[in-house]
């Protein structure tokens, strides 16, 4: 990395060390005296030693995201890829204990998993992407109650369209409660520390009633049909995996490890080794992964939704990438999973952040420093 360090001076009088500096980074890069590297004082020296040698890579992250908004706790976890279009090789970082940390809200990030596990689902039930999908539930009197009808592909769609809740339920409804954490959020899929218990909405004839039977009616070609019926056991996956955020029995939870990963295994399908692959095709990854124009249908390719890692942060560094994504935001938490390409300068990573406030601009600016710092070569 060429820079040149011009002034550093230590001051003890007030138990403080400050690091005054201005780094050259090269005529492509416009970057002169990062304002995130303001404050570091001699840790600035770990961050020169951690680009040099890689033995130094683990706090890396440390000293790049604590200076950013340092009263709000943060989670994130950073893949660096290299060789993407041919044989892509992942280097993985983590901020402090963000690897198997699940105590925070995930929010809308973790609706990607529910997509990935119903098209495994129909996968597994030889059922084609276009079938409708009719809902019912099961009243106290044994009745079934019908509630609505949807394709996959809409449901898929308006989740990354607009981050829709009633979807994100119905896909959740498709498998139940113990079908995703028994076949889906598994550590054989990298998902030791997930779990899907809670749905998005409270009103009918969408919302996921945990104690009543559920129905799903798959319409087949023809006359043909199948139907699946589940009810919940009553087992909290969210305590067995250590939840915290909002409830810790009937919660959510993730780590910022696994939702990078979940996105790494869908946009690197083709280019992995069959035992790290989801259960879809390579068709279904790409259709994941871009949607269908054509037809419009939304993948996760796009800046729609709360795209809070590109606003103010990819855009102004690397302003003619790629990008992917899946956020999330409540009063008390936001994050951003996302994938940036950037062709010009070959630079190619996955982040997944979180932040304890319903700002997004925690995540604009976590993203922007990462970057920043990628584009400089410190990770």
């Amino acid at each position: 990395m060429p820079s040149t360090l011009n002034h550093f001076q230590s001051s003890r009088g007030d138990q403080s060390t400050e690091l005054r500096f201005s780094i050259a980074f090269g005529p492509s890069s416009g970057l002169h005296a990062l304002p995130w590297m303001q404050g570091i004082g001699k840790l600035f020296l770990l961050i020169v030693c951690a680009a040099a040698h890689p033995v130094w890579a683990a706090p890396v992250l440390d000293t790049i995201i604590d200076p950013v908004h340092p009263g709000v706790k943060k989670w994130a976890t950073v893949i660096r890829i290299t060789n993407p279009e041919e044989r892509p090789a992942f280097t993985t970082h983590h901020y402090r204990e963000s690897k198997h940390a699940v105590d925070f809200w995930p929010a809308s990030t973790i609706k990607l998993y529910a997509v990935v596990a119903v098209l495994e689902w129909l996968n597994r039930e030889s059922i084609p992407l276009e079938t409708t999908l009719t809902y019912s539930h099961q009243d106290p009197a044994g009745v079934w109650i019908t509630d609505c009808a949807r394709t996959v592909p809409e449901m898929v769609s308006e989740v990354f369209r607009r981050s829709s809740n009633e979807d994100y339920t119905l896909l959740l409804r498709t498998l139940g409660i113990d079908g995703i954490n028994t076949r889906f959020l598994v550590p054989g899929k990298g998902f030791p520390h997930s779990a899907l218990m809670r749905d998005y909405v409270t009103h009918r004839p969408v919302v996921y009633e945990n104690h009543e039977p559920q129905r799903v009616h798959a319409t087949l070609s023809g006359d043909r049909s199948r139907v699946f019926e589940h009810r919940w056991s009553g087992r909290s996956y969210s305590q067995e995996r250590g939840a915290t955020a909002l409830s810790a029995t009937t919660g959510n939870c993730t780590s910022t490890h696994e939702l990078a990963d979940c996105l790494r295994r869908i946009l690197f399908h083709s280019s992995l080794p069959p035992e790290e692959r989801f259960a879809i095709t390579a068709v279904q990854a790409r259709w994941i992964s871009n949607g269908d124009p054509a037809r419009g249908v939304v993948g996760l390719e796009n800046r729609l939704a709360g795209p809070f890692a590109w606003e103010d942060a990819g855009e102004r560094v690397f302003p003619n990438a790629r990008y992917w994504h899946k956020a999330g935001q409540i009063s008390s938490f936001v994050l951003d999973l996302c994938s940036l390409s950037d062709a010009d300068s070959n630079h190619h990573l996955i982040l997944a952040l979180a932040a304890r406030s319903g700002d997004p601009q925690v995540i604009r600016d976590l993203a922007r420093h990462l970057f920043l710092a990628a584009k400089s070569g410190l990770f």
